[in-house]
């Protein structure tokens, strides 16, 4: 009778977590989905020539870069948050109420995709598009040192190397998204530039993290 009581609490246990990763997941797919809504079809009075065709979506070309880099980076988010959970084996009220705040600013990607598609030459605009994606990260950082800190949600929280490869990709790109925003509000033209460009950072330095990681891995199998 145990036994089967027990499997009852493991299978609606499962259940309960399946359920917040699937909220999760459509939390993601709407912001994504939203990202393409405000980019409006060309209309013209009358029969529209190639010529006025072609001319009105090159002058929304602005539009698309900023759909396809929001889509890119809320892609990547959804990517790092699957396979994070794919690592959680159980949940708290505490895990429930930090995965709601990564997808808080999720759900505000859209607006402030919208808003740099708009006003994006305007310093404040990248400002806040900076600290949107500074707050996802910034979540997500969260939910890992909560997992490491309460160690029976995750099956990889005993991992000392696997951990410490997690906490430093999430800082890493919690810095760059915010270096962004700080770097647009100095008062030079050129470090303004840079600043339209500092995501960038994120592939080269990752990719040193993972190689760091690869000789953490090679060290800790020789010692063992």
């Amino acid at each position: 009778m145990s036994n089967q009581h027990h499997d009852i609490f493991e299978s609606r246990k499962q259940f309960q977590l399946e359920r917040l990763i699937l909220f999760s997941d459509a939390v993601f797919a709407i912001a994504i989905t939203l990202l393409i809504i405000e980019i409006k079809i060309p209309h013209f009075e009358g029969h529209a020539t190639q010529q006025q065709l072609g001319h009105a979506l090159l002058e929304k070309l602005p539009e698309f870069i900023g759909f396809v880099i929001s889509f890119v980076v809320i892609g990547q988010f959804w990517t790092n948050h699957h396979k994070l959970f794919g690592y959680i084996t159980d949940y708290t009220p505490g895990l429930l109420w930090l995965n709601l705040l990564v997808l808080l600013w999720v759900v505000l990607m859209p607006f402030s995709t919208y808003l740099n598609m708009e006003y994006g030459y305007l310093d404040i605009v990248w400002v806040w598009y900076c600290l949107n994606l500074t707050l996802i990260s910034l979540s997500l950082y969260f939910i890992w040192r909560y997992i490491g800190k309460h160690k029976h949600l995750c099956t990889m929280a005993n991992d000392k190397v696997f951990m410490q490869k997690a906490y430093k990709r999430s800082v890493i790109i919690t810095l760059i998204f915010l270096s962004g925003a700080v770097l647009t509000l100095m008062p030079w033209l050129a470090v303004k530039w840079v600043s339209r460009f500092i995501f960038l950072l994120i592939f080269p330095a990752l990719k040193i993290l993972n190689k760091k990681h690869q000789g953490a891995n090679k060290k800790q199998g020789s010692v063992n």
